[in-house]
């Protein structure tokens, strides 16, 4: 297994990030429209959808969907990604260790509610790389939501293991804890500190710098336990097995569904877009 996931991971990565630095924003909406597709392949079939025809016939609304989306002004766009992943933190916050009340577990469990989720968060999702890649500092400061979502699995990984003993939200995901949160904020802080002095925050201060990249990552981690209720109420273990050694697409960007956008928000929000 650990082989597999090495082999995935040398081969995907260096893909990712020179697809990031070098294509054109024009080319890389459609590599980031994949990866989206994907995605959502994988959890229309998490909510149930597992006729192919329909799952198609869902995707194809996905695409139109942020064709339309994207004509709505960028904040627009931006605030209510914002506010749809406030919602989720509340939901995790409030219920992480009690297990979702019944009319909400009734709720997670119905497909509709699904496809709003899965329409509604990629489409975040693709539309706030496609916006951020467009500006002078796009292409680094993509890269770094990316590198910071990686570097805080892996801080909230080591540390989790190593000290882990107060849970996160026993209930959505046990093995995640709160020294795990801090080991992720840590080690994502340090590399927060290295890509201002490399300039990668444009006008921002080292302070809002830093606040904007832990928010960032908080919210990345709520992506992880957001999708993981979904798994839970259709008793799923993992989302596909497309990448060997890592389970499905949507496993590896679900952080990322939550981080990108929240970074593009801020960026908007501090005049630094």
């Amino acid at each position: 297994m650990l082989k597999q996931r090495l082999i995935t991971a040398a081969i995907l990565i260096p893909l990712v990030v020179l697809s990031i630095l070098k294509l054109e924003t024009s080319q890389l909406q459609w590599f980031i429209g994949l990866v989206s597709v994907l995605a959502a392949w994988e959890w229309l079939s998490i909510i149930g959808i597992n006729d192919v025809i329909k799952r198609l016939i869902w995707v194809v609304g996905l695409i139109l969907v942020v064709a339309l989306i994207a004509y709505l002004p960028m904040m627009f766009i931006l605030i209510l990604a914002l506010l749809s992943w406030l919602a989720a933190s509340v939901v995790i916050l409030k219920y992480g260790h009690t297990g979702l009340p019944a009319r909400l577990a009734k709720l997670f469990k119905k497909t509709r509610f699904g496809i709003v989720c899965t329409f509604l968060l990629l489409t975040f999702f693709w539309l706030s790389i496609t916006i951020l890649h467009r500006t002078p500092l796009g292409p680094e400061q993509l890269l770094y939501v990316l590198v910071s979502v990686w570097l805080a699995d892996t801080g909230g990984y080591f540390v989790g293991k190593k000290w882990g003993k107060t849970p996160l939200a026993k209930s959505v995901s046990p093995n995640k804890t709160w020294q795990g949160v801090w080991g992720a904020l840590g080690l994502s802080a340090v590399w927060a500190i290295v890509a201002y002095t490399l300039g990668i925050n444009g006008d921002l201060s080292l302070l809002l710098w830093l606040c904007l990249t832990l928010l960032t990552v908080m919210v990345s981690i709520v992506g992880d336990l957001f999708e993981s209720l979904f798994k839970r109420s259709f008793n799923v273990k993992d989302s596909g097995n497309l990448l060997p050694g890592h389970g499905g697409i949507l496993d590896r960007i679900d952080s990322l569904i939550a981080a990108v956008p929240i970074f593009v928000a801020g960026l908007m929000l501090t005049g630094s877009l």
